[in-house]
């Protein structure tokens, strides 16, 4: 993790890419089921972060790892090109439990040593679908729940995160994974998340089902109108403050009616996109926190309450 010198905060990444070359085909298995290249998938999430934080963050691949297997389970459970190849024909079958085993991913590939010793700062998964990996989970020393549980005893005193991404899904699945993760730390960071006004990060989230007539941005299932989960496509106008945290913390109480319209129609991605932009990123901090959340969510070592 290093600022660059127009102030752009540079996060090192290593991709770990379970596609094996499906030998009786003579491809890698994303090609013969036909599902997204991870490279691509790669540049447009990465592309879409820098947008969404107004050009702040930036992901920079600095090692990229294909793996010609299957990821193993945490039972010891290792798929085969046959018995993988059975499972997608019949779409069904799959090994349970379905858990992978981060813990020897770790070891493998030596994650700890190499955060450690900051050559990178996160690690990203693809894989197949059924692979048994979380959206997201961090390991280290004084890990906490991201979305998921922390891998137990991994010793380093860095505390890193480790994306599941299923190449088999689209970029928006990508950033719904991302969104949670924001979900988990900003909760780890205020101390709470609850339907109240207590602290901007509970603010932030209201929607109009929990909280009327005091929406503000929602979460990442439950846009400012949404009355269900994924419910990204409701034309139902309601006000919402969402416009005022664009200037977080000069924020005047104002709202306006909005529906699906500001955010995609019900497209996954631009909704994300939408809630992702906005997050506070401005300089300073307020009651104590920093003003700039992007921060916590990606440098999350440099802030005592974001460890």
């Amino acid at each position: 993790m290093s600022k660059t010198e127009s102030n752009q905060l540079e996060i090192k990444v290593i991709v770990i890419n379970y596609d094996p070359i499906i030998k009786s085909e003579g491809k890698k298995l994303h090609e013969v089921c036909r599902w997204n290249d991870p490279k691509i998938l790669t540049d447009g999430y990465i592309a879409d972060l820098k947008e969404c934080s107004g050009g702040y963050v930036q992901f920079k691949v600095v090692d990229w790892i294909d793996v010609n297997a299957f990821p193993i389970k945490m039972d010891g459970f290792l798929y085969t090109e046959e018995t993988y190849m059975e499972c997608v024909r019949e779409w069904k079958g799959w090994h349970e439990p379905d858990a992978i085993d981060y813990k020897a991913i770790i070891k493998d590939f030596r994650l700890d040593e190499r955060v450690e010793k900051r050559e990178i700062d996160e690690v990203w998964l693809f894989g197949p679908p059924f692979t048994g990996m979380w959206e997201s989970t961090m390991a280290g020393g004084s890990a906490y729940f991201c979305n998921s549980s922390p891998v137990p005893d991994v010793n380093c005193s860095r505390i890193f995160i480790m994306m599941g991404f299923n190449y088999e899904r689209g970029v928006g699945e990508m950033l719904e994974d991302f969104c949670h993760r924001t979900e988990s730390i900003m909760w780890h960071v205020y101390g709470s998340w609850e339907p109240k006004e207590t602290h901007a990060w509970n603010r932030f989230t209201l929607y109009d089902k929990i909280a009327p007539g005091k929406s503000a941005c929602g979460n990442t299932h439950f846009a400012p109108n949404s009355t269900s989960d994924y419910d990204w496509g409701n034309k139902t106008m309601v006000m919402s403050s969402c416009d005022d945290w664009l200037n977080y913390p000069n924020l005047t109480g104002k709202k306006r009616l909005v529906n699906c319209e500001e955010w995609g129609n019900g497209d996954i991605r631009e909704h994300h996109k939408w809630w992702l932009r906005h997050l506070p990123k401005a300089p300073g901090k307020t009651d104590g926190k920093l003003n700039n959340w992007w921060n916590y969510i990606v440098d999350f070592n440099s802030y005592p309450e974001s460890r």
